[in-house]
C-alpha cells in the first residue's frame, strides 16, 4: 500500500488575535522550504489573502511546485462582495456561525462560493481544483464539485474545544468519498456519495 502525503499551506490575510503575526512572511518561508527540499505542495488562499496582490504574486513565483487553491473560511470582504451582512466580531471570526459556510443558509453559501471562485479565476485564470477548511458542509462541497469541478478537499477531524467549535470523531482513515447527508461520514451508496475525495489534515 502506498502512503499519500500532500503538504497544505493555507494562508489567511488577517489575524485579529495577534496583529503582529507575519502571515505573508510565514507563507514565504514555507514555500522556500518546499522548494529547497523539492516538496510539491498546495497553497490554499483565504479570500482576504487572495485579494491582497502580494499573496497570489508569491504563489505564482512557486508554481513549479505549488498548486493554488481556496481556503474556504468566510471573512468580511467575502461576505461583502457576496452581498451578505457580516455578523463577525472582526474581519475574520473563527466561530462556526460566522467563519464557516455551515453558518449560512445554503443559498447564501453558494453566493459566497461563487464570489470566491470568481475572484480566484480572475487572478489565476482558472478555477481552483482543491479546497480546504476546518469543515465544509456537504451541500457546499457538492456544489463546488458540480459547479466548479473541484477534485479534492481537506478538513480537520480532531479539534476539540478549540476556537469557537469542536470537531471530534470524524472518519479517521485515509481519503474517503463523503455522504451527501454528512460530509464527516463516508457515503454508503453511490447515490448518496459526493464524488470528491476528502483528505484528513
Amino acid at each position: 500500500m502506498k502512503n499519500i502525503v500532500n503538504i497544505i499551506n493555507f494562508a489567511r490575510g488577517v489575524e485579529p488575535r495577534d496583529p503582529n503575526v507575519d502571515l505573508w512572511g510565514t507563507l514565504e518561508t514555507e514555500l522556500k522550504l518546499c522548494r529547497e527540499y523539492g516538496f510539491v505542495n498546495t497553497v490554499l488562499l483565504q479570500y482576504d489573502a487572495l485579494i491582497q496582490p502580494e499573496y497570489p504574486k508569491l504563489v505564482k513565483q512557486y508554481q513549479d511546485l505549488s498548486q493554488p487553491g481556496l481556503w474556504m473560511e468566510v471573512v468580511e470582504p467575502l461576505a461583502q462582495v457576496a452581498g451578505i451582512p457580516w455578523r463577525g466580531r472582526w474581519p475574520w471570526d473563527w466561530h462556526s456561525d460566522v467563519g464557516f459556510l455551515i453558518g449560512y443558509e445554503p443559498q447564501e453559501g453558494k453566493r459566497l462560493i461563487d464570489a470566491a471562485f470568481s475572484k480566484f479565476r480572475e487572478i489565476f485564470g482558472h478555477y481552483p481544483s482543491t479546497v480546504g477548511s476546518w469543515h465544509i458542509d456537504a451541500v457546499s462541497l457538492d456544489y463546488m464539485r458540480q459547479q466548479y469541478g473541484v477534485v479534492a478537499s481537506c478538513n480537520c477531524k480532531d479539534q476539540y474545544g478549540t476556537d469557537g467549535y469542536t470537531m471530534w470523531g470524524g472518519y479517521y482513515n485515509g481519503a474517503y468519498y463523503p455522504s451527501k447527508k454528512n460530509m464527516f461520514c463516508p457515503a454508503q451508496t453511490l447515490e448518496n456519495q459526493i464524488s470528491l475525495p476528502v483528505f484528513r489534515m
